[in-house]
């Protein structure tokens, strides 16, 4: 099996990569989700997280450093990597785009106070590498309303030598909640209905916090939102890509699951499976177990059953 752990992997390779070798699906195939191949593509940079219009990040209650890397990281979108060092220049614009957001989805996110939070206002790829992490620190918390939403954009306004700034990945907009109860690190098993594709997977993963009482799954061993398909014996396992990639919805009351989406409005159709086998949706407050059942397309033979077994704090 091919560890995959390299950042760079996510937005350079994320069509073909492979555990096994790649899936099929009609969807991804065209490209309506998933990555296309940089190779046919003029070379340029961008934020991998910024094809969202909004991420959402969890921050612990606390008056020390926190710093943001999983969602800020910068890639080269090229077939090789940097010839030499490529400067790339950054600006906060939080106050338009975040505005903007607002206005276009009728929400309330706040702008995160500029003294809350530090960002470099350059960096370099270095020759040789394919991406370059962007720390946003964020100073303290513990002036934050936790009922509240803030948010930070950041804007890439240039790169040196002839490399162009993808215009689809220019603009990363963050939301940050303080981290809710169902935010953690957690072991996933599970399988997907999907013929030939139904052996069980095991693996890792984050459950991180998009709001109060939602959580999306970012994937460490991709570096990046995901979630895994068994396609072979051994913990053999593949995936569609970031765009196919759940949010779990809680009420707070009860801990059932009341809805499941996609976190990439690109991607496919998600949603909380209610099809023939599929259980409660739930999180249990006392082991912090998580139970959630999904499907994509609207199809009940895309059916994903996941336990989350809660291993501890991120």
């Amino acid at each position: 099996m091919k560890n995959i752990t390299s950042k760079a992997v996510l937005a350079l390779a994320l069509l073909s990569f492979t555990f096994t070798g790649c899936l099929k699906d009609k969807g991804f195939e065209n490209y309506q989700y998933g990555i296309n191949d940089p190779d046919t593509q003029p070379p340029g940079v961008g934020f991998p997280f910024a094809s969202k219009a909004m991420n959402g990040y969890g921050l612990d209650v606390s008056g020390s450093p926190q710093t943001v890397s999983e969602l800020t990281f910068l890639n080269l979108n090229a077939g090789n990597p940097a010839p030499a060092d490529i400067t790339i220049t950054l600006a906060v614009k939080s106050t338009e785009l975040i505005g903007a957001y607002n206005t276009a989805n009728g929400t309330n996110i706040q702008v995160l106070p500029a003294s809350l939070f530090t960002l470099p206002t350059t960096v370099t790829i270095p020759a040789g590498a394919r991406s370059v992490d962007v720390p946003l620190v964020v100073s303290s918390t513990l002036t934050l309303n936790p009922n509240i939403a803030y948010g930070v954009a950041v804007q890439i306004t240039s790169a040196s030598g002839n490399y162009v700034v993808a215009q689809n990945l220019r603009n990363l907009l963050i939301q940050f909640s303080i981290k809710n109860k169902y935010d953690g690190i957690y072991t996933l098993s599970g399988y997907h209905n999907r013929t030939p594709y139904t052996f069980p997977y095991q693996t890792t993963m984050h459950m991180v916090t998009t709001g109060p009482n939602a959580v999306y799954f970012y994937w460490p061993l991709v570096g990046g939102v995901g979630h895994p398909i068994g396609v072979g014996p051994n913990n053999a396992m593949n995936w569609y890509g970031p765009t196919v990639a759940p949010v779990v919805v809680f009420n707070t009351t009860t801990n059932l699951v009341t809805s499941v989406y996609g976190s990439d409005p690109a991607g496919p159709p998600i949603t909380m499976f209610t099809g023939a086998g599929s259980r409660v949706g739930k999180w249990d407050p006392a082991t912090r177990a998580m139970t959630v059942d999904w499907n994509y397309n609207n199809n009940p033979l895309r059916a994903f059953f996941d336990d989350l077994v809660f291993v501890r704090a991120r």
